[in-house]
């Protein structure tokens, strides 16, 4: 039996409603991978095809799935965003299985620089940040993290757009209970144009989920959103 069943998924959609910018969902299918229930993810992608996604935005709507997965491998590892799009193509239809590779033609010289301008648009504005704090903790890992996971992963934008990035980046970053990182997220997307109210929203639906799948954050997380 599913643990998310079709009272907790209209609750969600309920909530979300108010907020058509951002898809619930999305949150929701983030929030199984992150707390490490990709069992789950079938059952949630199947109903949403029956109910939620219009039949013409099925396609569409499957691939900005696979590429949140994608994108997240920079957040919460390699293994979990496997397990996660294995279990999603186990319940993809096959007329919407898709076999592109939509980053074979991005280059290292242009996706990198659209790394540093995606990583200034978030961080930039905001004063707390500590540009150094990475190259100075390892090097390595601060050039990996700026012109890979940046570069190559996070910017990419022919699929989800900056602000559905940003969503489920902050959805991931609850799911894993990473406070810090969230707080930077949280602030940088109301720098780029998100409401606070519908941060909240997308907060607040990690956490039911958490709530129905009995996750436990530690005490006093996960923060609120910070106003700006």
């Amino acid at each position: 039996m599913a643990i998310l069943d079709d009272d907790f998924l209209r609750e969600l959609a309920i909530l979300a409603a108010p907020y058509p910018r951002y898809k619930w969902y999305m949150s929701a299918l983030v929030a199984l991978g992150a707390m490490n229930y990709p069992e789950e993810i079938p059952n949630l992608y199947t109903r949403l095809l029956e109910s939620y996604i219009p039949k013409e935005e099925h396609f569409s709507e499957t691939r900005k799935m696979r590429e949140a997965f994608t994108k997240l491998c920079g957040i919460q590892g390699a293994a979990k965003t496997g397990s996660a799009v294995r279990q999603l193509y186990n319940a993809t239809p096959k007329d919407l299985v898709d076999p592109t590779l939509y980053r074979k033609d991005d280059t290292d010289e242009v996706a990198f620089v659209r790394g540093e301008e995606f990583h200034e648009r978030i961080y930039g504005p905001n004063p707390s940040y500590d540009e150094n704090a990475n190259r100075l903790a390892a090097p390595d890992y601060h050039y990996i993290v700026r012109n890979y996971f940046y570069g190559r992963i996070f910017s990419f934008d022919g699929i989800l757009d900056d602000m559905e990035t940003g969503q489920v980046i902050i959805s991931c970053l609850i799911g894993i209970d990473c406070m810090q990182q969230l707080g930077n997220h949280m602030k940088g997307m109301q720098y780029n144009g998100a409401r606070k109210e519908e941060v909240e929203m997308i907060r607040e639906i990690v956490i039911r989920v958490a709530r129905k799948l009995d996750v436990r954050f530690k005490p006093g997380n996960p923060i609120a959103v910070p106003d700006v």
